[in-house]
């Protein structure tokens, strides 16, 4: 039996706790928060044993394999090391830390201690996505040449997942000061994290990050200063180039990430927004000449939740590790510093 513990309760938190709890093989033993009574609910909700408001007298205490990291972004860094430190391994919440530096610490740091590691990148546990990558690894498309992708939210202009106005878990997410990165590291590492797992690692980047009038400056405490929307010019080190854009302004789209790779022998188009078979669907052989798309039968896989579990049961790394989190931490950073130059510049 896999022995977790959930580090942070926040919103995404429940997420983690469901997924593991649903998992044969695998328990969810404690839990902690630094926020008062908040790990002690988030226990009876879930039913789990123990609630800590001390993150490091929980790893003391109790007997745990793995832990889940779901702080907010600026928080990961510090309870990461703490599980490392004691030979826990560890799963994060994306970005890895708020800047290069640190994630790179990180790595290091699980890399000398011989700790698993794993990045929550969602889109991997989409069956879409695992069979995308491979068609592209099979060269099922030739030579790739473009790329579009994208991750489009609607949340500054609906209030379907409610009023960020109102509600603390949309308002940090729009302060640098509360830790932000913004779109940009919200849900930009997820979009560039699916690019370059299904296209390969991008080489050079030309960002332009824009945080739009909102009609009001600060709310309580929240300086509203975070970027809301970006747009990237990217060069992969295959020679493909594309775009990568995220935002919280798409209007009609909730939560949608959509990207299309165009090869020299066809074309993919993923699309989150689709159901089922639907979700991939591939243009090749006699098929270009009449732009006719096929639905692609994607076998199951499994989540990024379960490979965490899985990795530390065989003791075997899984596909998702603190370097991949470095790898688009690197992404993130140098979008940032291409969006103050205005210049194209390299990741490495």
């Amino acid at each position: 039996m896999v022995r977790i513990a959930i580090i942070g309760t926040g919103g995404m938190a429940n997420d983690h706790a469901y997924k593991f709890q649903k998992m044969d093989g695998c328990e969810v033993v404690a839990c902690s928060d630094i926020l008062p009574g908040r790990a002690k609910a988030f226990a009876e909700k879930y039913n789990i044993p123990a609630a800590y408001e001390n993150t490091q007298e929980m790893l003391d205490k109790e007997q745990i394999d793995g832990v889940s990291v779901v702080t907010p972004d600026q928080y990961h860094k510090e309870p990461c090391l703490m599980a490392i430190e004691r030979g826990i391994h560890v799963m994060c919440e994306k970005p890895l830390a708020p800047n290069l530096a640190d994630a790179i610490e990180m790595a290091e740091a699980a890399r000398a201690k011989g700790v698993l590691t794993a990045m929550n990148f969602s889109k991997r546990s989409v069956y879409g996505t695992q069979k995308a990558a491979q068609m592209v690894r099979n060269g099922e498309i030739g030579r790739v040449v473009h790329v579009e992708a994208s991750y489009f939210q609607s949340w500054l202009v609906s209030k379907a997942w409610g009023d960020w106005r109102t509600e603390e878990a949309w308002l940090w997410r729009l302060s640098t000061k509360h830790g932000s990165a913004g779109v940009l590291g919200d849900i930009g590492v997820h979009i560039y994290d699916m690019a370059s797992f299904i296209v390969g690692d991008i080489a050079e980047i030309n960002c332009n990050l824009k945080t739009f009038d909102k009609g009001v400056d600060q709310i309580g405490d929240y300086v509203l200063d975070a970027n809301d929307s970006f747009v990237a010019t990217v060069k992969f080190e295959n020679g493909a180039i594309g775009t990568v854009q995220a935002t919280r302004w798409a209007v009609g789209y909730t939560n949608v990430e959509h990207i299309r790779v165009f090869g020299d022998k066809g074309a993919l188009d993923l699309n989150f927004s689709r159901s089922g078979a639907e979700t991939l669907k591939v243009c090749k052989g006699d098929d270009i000449e009449k732009d006719i798309w096929q639905p692609v039968d994607c076998p199951e896989t499994p989540s990024t939740y379960s490979r965490f579990v899985e990795s530390i049961k065989t003791g075997i790394q899984g596909q998702t590790s603190f370097d991949t989190g470095v790898k688009v931490q690197r992404y993130l950073d140098k979008s940032f510093v291409s969006s103050e130059s205005g210049c194209f510049v390299k990741v490495m």
